[in-house]
């Protein structure tokens, strides 16, 4: 698996040397889906600002990121509870068994995505666990 800095975000920052500030807001959600659907950031926001009105939700919530990516094809796969002696996967776990393809992880209250085994981010959480996924379908 590779890791690939990614932030679509307009207020990101970059140190002289053009390497990037460490990233610490909570718009995951926006920043996995600008990546999975090739949308700038505002576009993505307003989107599920909007969705999240509807629901009277935030825009972060899992609901309002299922919804907004029904949207645009993709399907909802959760992993569920672990059976006794098991545990989730890992994001490097996740990665060899789903090398092709585009997907949006979850990983307990944090949105990643990973196309053809690049996992796009503002750091790199290969040994986080995945607690579901959507993918296209």
């Amino acid at each position: 698996m590779k890791f690939e800095y990614y932030n679509p975000n307009v207020d990101a920052k970059t140190f002289k040397s053009g390497k990037p500030k460490f990233w610490n807001r909570n718009d995951s959600s926006v920043r996995a889906i600008c990546k999975a659907i090739d949308k700038d950031w505002i576009t993505v926001y307003d989107e599920l600002c909007n969705i999240g009105h509807s629901y009277n939700d935030m825009p972060s919530s899992k609901q309002v990121v299922t919804n907004m990516l029904s949207n645009y094809g993709y399907e909802l796969v959760t992993l569920g509870k672990p059976v006794q002696g098991q545990k989730r996967p890992t994001i490097e776990e996740f990665a060899q068994e789903h090398n092709e393809g585009t997907y949006v992880l979850y990983l307990r209250d944090y949105y990643i995505t990973m196309i053809d085994g690049v996992l796009y981010n503002t750091e790199n959480f290969a040994e986080e666990k995945v607690y579901s996924y959507w993918y296209v379908k």
